[in-house]
């Protein structure tokens, strides 16, 4: 079986770990998190992770230099990140600084504050002093308790995803970058509740369970592994051990005899690592309380280890020179074996991110942007208007899509002409046999298969039908008569019988138009749908424009009141021959009729006139004067219906629809250009979940376009 306590890595020296190659592939991950791409993939990195007493901060002290506030009953609440790296002794510096997390970024004026969070000193002036009041300002500044906070514990902020980001610049330093997470305690204290206790484990997981993390698991020598739960998390995060580096701490604390079980776990025997094992010794707090300092720390591990039992040890497996030698060769092979899907990974994110900020439409954030926006869309309009007015449609509609408005239009037309030929009047004319005319017929299958010149001509005669038009005609006759005298025909008795004959033109002609209101306002729905996406906009520019389109409505209306008057009221007239040449074929069958119940047949046209005038003297009488009223209704009715039909379908409705007026001309761009700012702002501005949402997603665009930049110059 191999034996994972030989060393897998070349650890010559520290040196190694800044020659140009390790130094540049380090740098270009702490650039990516510094870009704040580790919001949206997850980047190669080493994680801390231990108990509170796990000796956890000695390690890093040990690892970084950095001198960690000591005995702090205030856990640290956000990750830090510790970048090391060799300077010459003249640039030798702390720097300071905030990541801002996923949180932060949604909001701008907090992510500004954070990222104009910035401290640098040089590094002689840079202690435990220093740091824990550093601690304390980030702290306050990503809004969480300090030390010095008073009623910290009512606080709802306790812990935050932001990262503190401490460089070090130093001749002794070797170049890593280690990410520290607040450390898991056991019992409760008035500092830190059972609730912030779940909340630093869902951190830590959140961080272990990451492919990419190589986890560095600290382990107490003095507690017994099984009772380590950071250690069981690490465990379940990596079944298999292959991402995680074990290391154990206060071995100097171990009571004399308790060595073996710690010798077990160090030679990978109870639990086996793929990165293996390391044992340290770091200043305990007496030691640092004492003065001890950091180089005197070395010395005094080197001489621990170099006693009973522990000179078992391999000697490239404790000490901290050897752990931070391995810790810079495993992360940059680390980085060097993801790189690749890494890249790969953030091209993936880049297109959806893309994808994701077109689905939102052009940016609304300014007057000009809304203006943009709007007249772009009001262009798309007004060019699908103009087409499918001319009967031009995309294929991609199905047959009865409201977006195919003329074929609506021009079905709505055929409807209107032919319920005025079936419905338009109150008594259906008749045929001189006494036949309703077909063309009156309501029931187009109950309608006489014979045409006016198809009948045998007849006179009719009386009628006891209370429907019929002739006793109507009559009787209306019978209840006018003044002082004209018998078979003259009062022209005022023409023109109301034609008012009440016409009385339901108005409510077929209202329905027609109301029909057309209706078609145009589906078509609208439909169109703004595709040419303005985005629904708040859409409903607030439909909102604006109903008013206006009321006011085209109105006006359509209106005119067809006016169609209505100039038929109903006043004299009845007429310019048009086709009246002259039916009233004439008209009186001219009556004739016929009457010659041939003389017994007459087959007269010829020649001796038509003598057979007129001998009929037509003794025919002035009531009847005489129905007939010529029904005669002349009939003819005029026709007339007068198909004038009025084409006039509410051109000047009313036509009108209504193409109108420069109408509702399908309101939406243009020159609409859009007479709005005010603030009118625009009223409809186009992005609300805020929208703004939010741009903003985030621009954000990652941006970040992950520059990720992609800084890869393309990597050379990995």
């Amino acid at each position: 079986m191999h034996d994972v306590t030989k060393p897998s890595l070349d650890l010559s020296g520290a040196n190694e770990l800044d020659n140009d190659d390790r130094v540049r592939v380090l740098a270009i991950i702490d650039r990516f998190r510094e870009l704040g791409v580790n919001e949206d993939i997850s980047l190669p990195q080493l994680v801390v992770v231990g108990d509170q007493s796990s000796g956890k901060s000695s390690l890093l002290e040990g690892l970084t230099g950095l001198s960690f506030p000591v005995a702090s009953e205030l856990c640290t609440r956000f990750a830090t990140q510790i970048v090391l790296r060799r300077a010459p002794a003249s640039e030798a510096a702390v720097s300071v600084s905030i990541i801002p997390g996923p949180a932060a970024n949604a909001d701008e004026a907090i992510k500004k504050k954070l990222l104009e969070f910035e401290r640098t000193m040089e590094a002689k002036d840079f202690g435990a002093v220093q740091f824990s009041a550093i601690l304390d300002e980030a702290a306050e500044c990503m809004g969480l308790p300090s030390t010095q906070t008073a009623g910290f514990v009512e606080l709802d902020k306790r812990f935050s995803d932001d990262i503190l980001k401490i460089e070090l610049s130093d001749p002794e330093h070797s170049h890593l970058s280690i990410v520290d997470v607040p450390g898991l305690f056991h019992n409760p204290t008035k500092f830190q509740t059972i609730e912030d206790k779940e909340v630093i484990r869902g951190l830590i997981q959140r961080y272990i369970t990451d492919k990419r993390t190589i986890i560095m698991a600290v382990m107490d020598a003095r507690n017994n592994l099984a009772n380590q739960e950071v250690f069981h998390m690490a465990r379940a995060a990596d079944p298999d051990g292959l991402r995680t580096v074990g290391i154990i701490t206060k071995c100097d604390a171990l009571q004399a005899g308790d060595e073996h079980g710690v010798l077990e776990i160090f030679r990978n025997e109870m639990v086996r690592l793929s990165h293996g094992w390391f044992a340290v010794r770091n200043r305990s707090t007496k030691e640092i309380t004492e003065g001890v300092t950091m180089a005197q720390r070395h010395i005094n591990e080197k001489q621990f280890f170099n006693t009973a039992p522990w000179t078992n040890l391999r000697r490239d497996r404790v000490g901290i020179g050897p752990l931070k030698s391995f810790l810079g060769h495993v992360l940059f092979d680390h980085i060097r074996n993801e790189f690749p899907g890494l890249v790969n990974e953030v091209r993936n994110l880049a297109k959806e991110t893309k994808k994701a900020l077109e689905s939102l439409g052009p940016s609304r954030q300014t007057s000009a942007d809304q203006r943009r926006y709007l007249i772009r869309s009001a262009v798309d309009y007004q060019q699908d208007v103009s087409n499918v007015l001319s009967g031009i449609y995309s294929p991609k509609l199905e047959g009865g899509s409201p977006r195919k408005l003329r074929t609506r239009l021009r079905f709505l037309m055929d409807e209107f002409s032919s319920r005025m030929a079936k419905e338009g009047h109150r008594w259906a004319f008749k045929l001189v046999n006494g036949r309703t005319d077909p063309e009156y017929a309501k029931d187009a299958n109950k309608a006489d298969e014979k045409s006016d010149e198809e009948v045998d001509l007849q006179s009719h005669g009386n009628s006891d039908d209370a429907n019929d038009i002739e006793e109507w005609i009559r009787s209306s006759y019978n209840e006018s008569r003044g002082v004209e005298l018998p078979g003259i025909v009062n022209p005022r008795l023409l023109e109301n019988l034609f008012r009440e004959q016409c009385a339901s033109w108005e409510d077929i002609a209202t329905d027609y138009l109301s029909k057309i209101v209706n078609a145009v306002s589906a078509y609208d729905g439909s169109a703004l749908k595709d040419f303005v996406t985005d629904s708040p906009v859409r409903q607030k520019l439909q909102t604006r424009l109903k008013a206006e389109r009321q006011t085209a409505e109105e006006d359509m209306f209106a005119e067809l009141r006016n169609i209505l008057a100039d038929e109903l009221s006043g004299t009845l007239q007429t310019a048009n021959p086709s009246y002259s040449d039916m009233l004439s074929t008209i009186r001219n069958k009556r004739v016929q009729a009457r010659v041939a119940s003389m017994g007459i047949k087959d007269a010829d046209s020649k001796n038509f006139d003598h057979f007129h005038f001998m009929t037509s003297e003794h025919w002035y009488n009531e009847q005489q004067a129905v007939n010529d009223i029904h005669d002349i209704l009939a003819a005029y009715y026709k007339v007068a219906r198909q004038r009025f039909v084409d006039n509410v379908i051109i000047q009313a409705g036509e009108r209504y629809v193409v109108g420069e007026t109408g509702p399908l001309k309101i939406f243009s761009p020159e609409y859009i250009s007479g709005l005010s700012n603030e009118e625009l702002s009223d409809i186009a501005g992005e609300n805020y979940s929208t703004s939010v949402a741009r903003s985030e997603i621009t954000s990652r665009g941006e970040r992950l376009q520059k990720t992609l930049e800084i890869a393309r110059h990597a050379g990995i």
